[in-house]
């Protein structure tokens, strides 16, 4: 009897251990997949230099998505996951090898820097040529972030140096790709960047309007405001409405 019982510890114990090694061997496979991140909520106030123009008691935040590569493991443990996404890797690189895409993604910073600066200071009546040189100096150091979606944010933290103050003392972290012609086109990451924003306590989260609904959806404490437009994005911001 007693040596009945130990075999079926044996077994029991053998069992449990294959099924470990089962699902650790998981980790290793490769899924086809990124798994995606809420990532860092990140002040402007030393990113951002504008001549003559300090950042003030408080700056906007800028907030980015962190991926990876996903293992099998890793897309089970998404699929019981709120703050965990999951991007097929074909669809995200678009034919492009990792590399191709990050030199990709590191002229879009570079781009939309320009496209912030140009664009706050033209909504100041600063005068920039058509060659996008600016009277005052403007530097943004992005450092290894990538990708256009925080221009929204760039230009706001640069118009809030050269004139009214859009903050008034509130939090307000911002996303959206912004273009020439002062558009605010949509991003992805939405739903794990307001997750960020709810855990670093912002008060405001600016998003593309067409990003909307799904951050809504992911909010707890945190206003959500939905813009088209860099202009729509000032004027919500004065009015603390949603336009």
């Amino acid at each position: 009897m007693f040596r009945e019982q130990k075999d079926d510890r044996l077994k029991r114990i053998c069992r449990i251990g294959i099924v470990a090694i089962v699902i650790l061997s998981l980790k290793f496979v490769p899924s086809g997949y990124f798994a995606v991140y809420p990532g860092p909520v990140t002040n402007l106030a030393s990113m951002v230099d504008v001549s003559e123009h300090p950042p003030g008691d408080s700056s906007f935040y800028m907030v980015y998505v962190m991926a990876k590569d996903a293992s099998v493991l890793d897309c089970i443990v998404a699929a019981f996951s709120r703050t965990i996404a999951l991007w097929p890797k074909e669809q995200v690189l678009g034919g492009m090898t990792p590399e191709e895409y990050k030199n990709k993604n590191v002229d879009l910073m570079a781009e939309s820097q320009q496209i912030a600066a140009s664009t706050a200071l033209r909504a100041q009546n600063i005068d920039v040529s058509e060659q996008g040189t600016f009277p005052v100096s403007v530097s943004i150091h992005a450092g290894e972030i990538q990708g256009p979606s925080a221009g929204l944010a760039f230009a706001l933290e640069i118009f809030n140096r050269t004139g009214v103050d859009l903050l008034q003392g509130r939090r307000i972290a911002c996303t959206g790709v912004l273009l020439a012609d002062g558009s605010i086109q949509g991003v992805g990451g939405v739903a794990q960047k307001t997750i960020a924003c709810e855990k670093e306590g912002i008060d405001i989260f600016v998003v593309p309007k067409v990003n909307y609904d799904e951050a809504l959806r992911f909010a707890r404490s945190v206003q959500i405001i939905g813009v088209s437009t860099f202009e729509e994005a000032v004027r919500a911001l004065v009015q603390d409405t949603v336009p």
